[in-house]
């Protein structure tokens, strides 16, 4: 299935989830107990990380697949162009597609271990390139990325919303956000989009932490705004993993109330790999 016509054709919220491909396969059999949990919340669709530098192409092919064959949830798989020449993609997609793959979400990707990006002598440069060969295709439902406080590339939101704008009508379906922490800005870059005319779904993503610490370094990275408050509560509970899950569920139900109460198509939930604290939020909002 589509996930375009997830968000067309559903008379509710299509809930989402993120997930990272194992390295290992005990990884995997821990991911396939994560899987069966969620299944009571009837997930519309699952994504799955490409790895900084496209470190876990194959994993990430791997588990799109299982999820699909084995669970019988659409999957997504992200593609990135990072150290990646432009046959090499051409053919990872065929691949997806031979395997009955039917959504990507385009990104450029981070390099790894580099402050800038640097593409592949025989690669692609931005995101809406990716767009673009995917497109080629007429296969595939393509998502893409969108930031409500701005890249960190970027120098100011304006920019940022209409290099979204390009991805967009380069052939993208719809956009996933990352996190934040302050729905403003979500409500905030969803105005300013559809002021230039953007009306493509724009998907809340939410994070429901489990380590207060780790959820800090990639708020610092991305240039995730923290309030104040919260960020109190999570230098409180730092490496504490049951008071950071707690203060977690509690900061995610607090968003997706509002989010929900303000029309939004969906809610994508970043997991990290762990069903509890969405499931538990989930549940906090009548969704099971």
């Amino acid at each position: 299935m589509k996930i375009s016509d997830l968000y067309l054709n559903s008379d509710k919220p299509v809930i989402s989830c993120e997930f990272f491909a194992p390295k290992t396969e005990r990884g995997f059999q821990s991911l396939n107990k994560v899987f069966e949990k969620l299944k009571q919340a009837s997930p519309a669709f699952y994504s799955v990380t490409y790895g900084a530098g496209g470190g876990t192409a194959r994993p990430t092919l791997e588990l799109v697949c299982k999820i699909q064959d084995e669970f019988g949830i659409t999957s997504m798989p992200h593609l990135t162009c990072v150290n990646h020449s432009k046959e090499y993609l051409i053919n990872y997609v065929l691949e997806l597609k031979e395997n009955g793959i039917n959504n990507i979400l385009a990104l450029r990707g981070d390099m790894p271990d580099s402050d800038g990006f640097v593409p592949h002598p025989e690669g692609l440069r931005f995101a809406a390139d990716v767009v673009g060969l995917v497109g080629e295709l007429n296969h595939f439902c393509i998502g893409v990325a969108a930031h409500p406080e701005g890249h960190p590339d970027s120098t100011s939101l304006e920019e940022d919303i209409q290099y979204l704008k390009i991805k967009l009508d380069a052939g993208a379906d719809f956009a996933i956000t990352q996190f934040f922490f302050d729905n403003e800005f979500y409500f905030k870059f969803l105005e300013m989009a559809r002021n230039i005319g953007i009306d493509k779904p724009i998907i809340p993503g939410i994070i429901p932490f489990i380590n207060s610490n780790h959820v800090m370094k990639f708020a610092k990275i991305n240039g995730t705004y923290i309030p104040d408050l919260l960020k109190e509560q999570m230098f409180e509970a730092g490496d504490d993993r049951k008071r950071s899950t707690k203060l977690g569920v509690e900061q995610a139900v607090k968003q997706c109330r509002e989010l929900l109460d303000s029309g939004v198509p969906g809610i994508h939930f970043f997991t990290l790999n762990n069903s509890k604290p969405t499931l538990s939020v989930l549940q906090r909002l009548g969704i099971n």
